[in-house]
C-alpha cells in the first residue's frame, strides 16, 4: 500500500472499504489520496478528524486546508520536501500542525507518488499518523539530558556544547568569550544546619538571581552542588568580563529571605577569557576554576586567571577541589582484580578498586586521592558510591548468568563507625535485590582496632545479615591470635609485603608459613595478596595457601574483561 504504484488504470483509491476504514480508525491512521494536479482530496479516511482536527468533508471542500494548518515555522521546510516527490520519489515528513484550540501537534506524513500507464503523475497517496506524544516525550528526554533538574538551568554537558559554538563564532568574528566560575561560600553550613531541602531552595534562589542579571545572549549553567558557570559570548573587550563579575558578586551578596529568616551568602568567582587565557574550552574552564579556588582561599571574592597561576596552586589543593565534583562529573570508575582458587583454577571473587580519570590531569593514583579523601568528609561520599556501584554491577552480572563469585569492597574506619553504616549496606543490597553472599567487606587491622566495641558490634551484625568480613593487610598491624578469635573474620588477606621477597628471603618464608597456618587453624580462608611471580605462587601452594591475588594471575581489569574472564575456567600460568 505504501510503495509507489505504476501504470494504474483506472485510478482507484485503495482504502474505500468499510473493513479498512474500521482498521484505520481503530489504529488512528489516516489514509489520504490527493489529486496531483488540483490538490483536491479524492478520498480521506475518517481518522483525519482525530489526527488533523478536521472532518473528511472539510478536507474535500477545501483543497488548501492542509497547507493552511501547517505550523508556520515548519511550512517552508515541508513544502520544499514535497517538491522532491514530484520527481517520482516518496518522502516521510514529520511536522507540526495548528490545532483549532491555538496549539500545535506533531504528525508523521508518508507520501508516495502514483503514476498512470503513461508515467504521468496523477495522485499522491499519504499515510498520516499522530506522533505528538512520541515527539513531546523525545523533547522532554532531550531537555532532561541537557538541563539541571533542580534549577532548570543548562547543565555541564549543555554548557560544553555552547562553549564550543561560542569559541568558533568568536574566532570567526574576532570577539572575546568570557567565563565566570562561581562557587557559593559557606553553602555547606546551610546544608548542615538547615538540611538539604532548605539548601535546594537556596540553590534555586541563587540560580534565579543569576539568570535575571545576564544579557540575553549569555548562558548560565549549574555545574552541580553549589557551583555555577556563566558563559559570556561576543564580548568586544575584556572589561565587560570584569564588570559582569563585579555585578554578580554584588547581586549574590544581597540577603535571601526564606521562611521569615534572612541569610547572607557571598560567592567566590574565578574568570578566564578567550583567547588571552586559552584557545580550548577545557583549558578555559580549568583556568577559571583555578582562579575561583584562589579567590576562595584568599577570600578576595573575584580573581581573574593570570599566567602561571595554576603552578601556584599545590597539587593537593587542586585534587581536593576536583574530587568534590568527581562523582557528579562521572570521572570515577571501578576496576576489579580477580581472587583465584588455585585448586580449582577458578575466579571465586573480585576486589573492587576505585579509579579516577580527570579530564585534564588524566589518571590520578588511588594512593594520592584516597589519602586526600580520608583527610576530609569526602571519603564517606566515595565509599558509598563504591558500595552502590558494586551492588548494581554485581546484580547486572547475576542477571547475565555469570559464574558465582563475590565482590569485596574496602571500607574505611570513618564509614564502618557510622551509625547508619549497617542500614546503608542493607539499603544497597535491597535496592538491587542482591543476595548478601555476593558482597564482602574488607577492613584493615588499623580500622578493626579503632573503636573496638563499635567495630565488633558492626561486624557481627553484618555477619548475621550474611555479609562476610575480610581482614585486609594481615600481619602488618596489631594482630594477635586473641584479636583474631574475637573478631568474626571469614577471610584474612596476607599483606603483599610478606610475599614480595619469598623466593630469596628465608625469614619471609617462615613468617608467611606461620601466617597461613594461623589462619587455617582458626578455620579462616587465607588469601595471599601481591602474587607476581611463579616462585611466589609455587611456594604458597607448598604451604597450603590455595587462594591468591596478584599480577601473576591478572592485573585489575575493566568490567568488560570481567565478563569474558568469569565465563571461563581460569588457567594458571605454569
Amino acid at each position: 500500500m505504501l510503495k509507489q504504484i505504476e501504470k494504474t488504470n483506472p485510478i482507484t483509491p485503495p482504502f474505500h472499504s468499510p473493513h479498512w476504514e474500521k482498521i484505520l480508525n481503530e489504529n488512528n491512521i489516516c489514509l489520504w489520496s490527493v489529486d496531483a494536479r488540483t490538490l483536491k482530496t479524492l478520498q480521506i479516511s475518517s481518522a483525519c478528524q482525530s489526527i488533523l482536527g478536521y472532518s473528511k468533508q472539510e478536507f474535500i471542500e477545501n483543497s488548501c486546508l492542509w497547507e493552511e494548518i501547517l505550523y508556520l515555522n515548519d511550512k517552508e521546510r515541508v513544502l520544499q520536501q514535497l517538491r522532491s516527490i514530484e520527481n517520482g520519489h516518496s518522502a516521510k515528513l514529520e511536522y507540526r500542525i495548528r490545532t483549532q484550540h491555538g496549539g500545535y501537534k506533531w504528525v508523521s506524513d508518508y507520501i508516495s507518488s502514483v503514476h498512470d500507464e503513461n508515467t504521468h503523475l496523477v495522485r499522491y497517496d499519504r499515510v498520516i499518523m499522530d506522533i505528538d506524544h512520541q515527539k513531546k516525550t523525545e523533547d522532554e528526554l532531550t531537555y532532561l539530558a541537557f538541563h539541571d533538574s533542580l534549577t532548570g538551568l543548562p547543565n555541564r554537558r549543555k554548557l560544553e556544547m555552547e562553549l564550543q559554538k561560542a569559541l568558533t563564532e568568536a574566532t570567526n568574528n574576532h570577539h572575546f568569550v568570557g567565563i565566570l566560575f562561581i562557587d557559593i561560600d559557606r553553602f555547606k553550613d546551610i546544608n548542615d544546619s538547615l538540611g538539604h531541602k532548605m539548601g535546594d531552595k537556596f540553590i534555586q534562589t541563587m540560580a534565579k538571581r543569576l539568570k535575571e542579571n545576564l544579557r540575553p545572549d549569555d548562558i548560565i549553567s549549574r555545574q552541580g552542588g553549589d557551583e555555577f558557570v556563566i558563559l559570556l559570548k561576543n564580548l568586544t573587550n575584556s572589561l565587560a568580563l570584569e564588570e559582569m563579575a563585579a555585578r554578580i558578586s554584588q547581586v549574590m551578596a544581597e540577603p535571601i529571605k526564606i521562611v521569615d529568616h534572612e541569610y547572607r551568602l557571598g560567592v567566590s568567582i574565578g574568570t578566564s577569557i578567550f583567547p588571552d587565557h586559552g584557545l580550548e574550552a577545557d583549558v578555559l574552564m580549568m583556568r577559571a576554576d583555578h582562579a575561583m579556588y584562589l579567590a576562595k582561599e584568599n577570600k578576595t571574592g573575584i580573581q581573574q586567571y593570570q599566567t602561571g597561576m595554576s603552578k601556584s596552586l599545590s597539587r593537593k589543593m587542586l585534587l581536593e577541589q576536583y574530587l568534590h565534583r568527581a562523582i557528579e562529573h562521572d570521572e570515577l570508575y571501578l576496576e576489579y582484580q580477580p581472587i583465584i582458587d588455585v585448586c580449582s583454577n577458578e575466579i571465586i571473587g573480585l576486589e573492587a578498586l576505585l579509579r579516577w580519570m580527570h579530564p585534564v590531569l588524566g589518571n590520578i593514583s588511588p594512593g594520592e586521592f584516597i589519602q586526600i579523601a580520608e583527610e576530609s568528609d569526602l571519603i564517606l561520599k566515595l565509599s558509598n558510591w563504591v558500595l552502590f556501584t558494586v551492588c548494581r554491577q554485581r546484580r547486572y552480572w547475576m542477571d547475565q548468568g555469570l559464574a558465582y563469585f563475590y565482590i569485596s569492597i574496602n571500607v574505611p574506619a570513618q564509614q564502618i563507625h557510622q551509625d547508619t553504616f549497617i542500614e546503608t549496606i542493607k539499603r544497597a543490597l535491597k535496592q538491587y535485590k542482591l543476595p548478601a553472599e555476593f558482597l564482602k567487606i574488607e577492613i584493615t587491622e588499623r580500622t578493626a582496632m579503632t573503636n573496638v566495641v563499635k567495630a565488633l558490634t558492626t561486624m557481627r551484625e553484618l555477619q548475621e545479615f550474611g555479609v562476610d568480613i575480610i581482614l585486609d593487610d594481615f600481619g602488618i598491624g596489631y594482630s594477635s591470635i586473641s584479636y583474631l578469635v574475637q573478631y568474626p573474620f571469614n577471610t584474612i588477606k596476607i599483606d603483599k609485603s610478606f610475599i614480595q621477597d619469598l623466593h630469596h628471603n628465608s625469614s619471609q618464608k617462615s613468617v608467611c608459613r606461620s601466617l597461613v597456618a594461623m589462619g587455617k587453624n582458626l578455620g579462616m580462608n587465607v588469601v595471599a595478596e601481591g602474587v607476581e611471580e611463579f616462585e611466589q605462587y609455587y611456594y604458597l601452594c607448598s604451604i597450603g595457601c590455595d587462594k591468591m591475588q596478584g599480577y601473576y594471575f591478572s592485573k585489575p581489569i575493566s568490567q568488560d574483561l570481567v565478563e569474558s574472564l568469569t565465563n571461563h575456567i581460569y588457567t594458571v600460568k605454569l
